[in-house]
């Protein structure tokens, strides 16, 4: 393991050395850098509406967008109101609850998306059959269980995201302090009901179709992992589980404390480290479909015109320990009309992603996004549009937010507007 994050620190050494190489002058290149980008994926691999990835950038892209409209027609105990109940109503559970249906999507399973706080079960999806499901448990069993960990995966990945545009000063504190603060609140709160014994199950619905797909997310997956072969049913209740599941669930809410650890909770989005050079650091923690991990992750910022984001990972499944870890560069231009993010991740995970296996897997995965800038004439508050195309390579593995588990080629397309900050 040790040769591998001499790996790992030799890709950040090579990235560093670009950025200080790459010293562009041109005013047009520093123009686009004080804009705010909102990107939207317009098809995704697979093409279908919607991939985990697809949803959640496209909702962060809008939700930027809306917010600064809401703070200035709104004084700001009203603004934070409605964003808040909005939050709650509508936003939170339904990226929660597409994150879930991505899986489905992907495996060619219909299913129905109830997505608000206020249906029986505040946001679920249902129209899927028992035997659907069993199916996968007995056949698939990692997408299986990366039907109960999608939510909060993307839970997860959205604050994760919020955390980088806050520490490239990419957006505002007030724009998205409710959504960032009521999201991390909501991801925590789902590990801490391991602490108050909290049931959100009843007893199953007789009509299999108007069953949620896995009932509580937590104590549903902690379960199949250690009783796969159990005779199946959907809904968990806390009395259900073994002492040992028990256990385990109370790791996973000790561990989401871990998620605090980032000082844009109060606020403070990066510390400067000299006249070039600003940076931040911030830790996190959630499910994976072998378990969990747990992140350590710096955003750099150069000469505000080079953005970098460098993170260690560390996985565990039931008792086993595997590193990985990542770097990438945000919004390189590389001419006037040309830019690319560069996203590298390398991992050991347990083989076939197995819950119970000692035995760890090496892979990794490369993403390229290339921006193509065909409009850089400032309108009214309207800089620029790019048309955005993505390749991703990935080995079998467990990346975030990618919902192929398998080896897997693909590719992405959108568009992205920058306007004034």
């Amino acid at each position: 393991m040790s040769r591998h994050v001499k790996y790992f620190f030799s890709i950040i050494f090579l990235f560093l050395w670009f950025i200080n190489g790459h010293s562009q002058t041109c005013d047009s290149l520093k123009e686009y850098h004080t804009t705010n980008n909102y990107s939207f994926i317009i098809q995704d691999s697979p093409a279908r509406l919607f991939t985990m990835r697809q949803f959640d950038q496209n909702y962060l892209s809008g939700y930027r967008l809306l917010s600064p409209t809401l703070r200035k027609n709104f004084n700001p105990t009203l603004n934070y109101i409605i964003q808040a109940v909005s939050y709650i109503l509508v936003f939170g559970p339904m990226t929660h609850e597409e994150a879930h249906r991505s899986v489905l999507i992907l495996k060619n399973i219909g299913s129905i998306s109830q997505p608000y706080f206020l249906s029986k079960r505040g946001g679920y999806i249902d129209g899927v059959t028992d035997a659907a499901l069993k199916d996968m448990r007995d056949n698939d069993f990692p997408n299986f269980a990366r039907l109960h960990t999608a939510g909060l995966e993307s839970d997860y990945m959205l604050v994760n995201h919020e955390e980088a545009l806050l520490a490239f000063e990419d957006e505002t504190f007030k724009n998205i302090a409710i959504e960032y603060l009521i999201r991390k609140a909501m991801l925590m709160q789902y590990y801490l009901i391991g602490f108050i014994h909290y049931d959100v199950d009843g007893a199953e619905e007789k009509n299999e179709l108007k069953r949620d797909i896995v009932g509580n997310d937590v104590y549903g997956i902690v379960r199949h992992w250690h009783r796969p072969a159990m005779e199946y049913k959907r809904y968990t209740l806390y009395n259900d589980l073994t002492v040992e599941e028990k256990k385990f669930v109370k790791r996973m809410g000790f561990r989401s404390f871990i998620n605090l650890i980032n000082t844009n909770i109060i606020s403070i989005n990066n510390f400067s480290i000299s006249h070039n050079l600003k940076m931040n650091f911030g830790m996190g923690y959630t499910m994976s479909p072998f378990g969990d991990f747990i992140d350590e992750t710096a955003w750099i910022k150069y000469k505000n015109d080079y953005k970098l984001i460098t993170y260690l990972r560390e996985f565990q499944n039931k008792n086993n320990w595997f590193l990985g870890g990542g770097i990438a560069i945000n919004d390189l231009m590389l001419s006037k009309r040309i830019g690319t993010n560069i996203n590298t991740h390398i991992w050991n995970q347990p083989q076939n992603l197995e819950f119970n296996d000692i035995k760890g897997q090496l892979g990794g995965a490369v993403e390229v996004t290339g921006k193509y800038l065909f409009f850089t004439k400032k309108t009214t508050t309207l800089h620029n549009i790019s048309f955005d195309l993505g390749f991703i390579f990935k080995t079998i593995g467990f990346l975030p937010e990618e919902i192929y588990l398998k080896k897997h080629i693909g590719f992405r397309m959108g568009v992205s507007f920058g306007f004034d900050k």
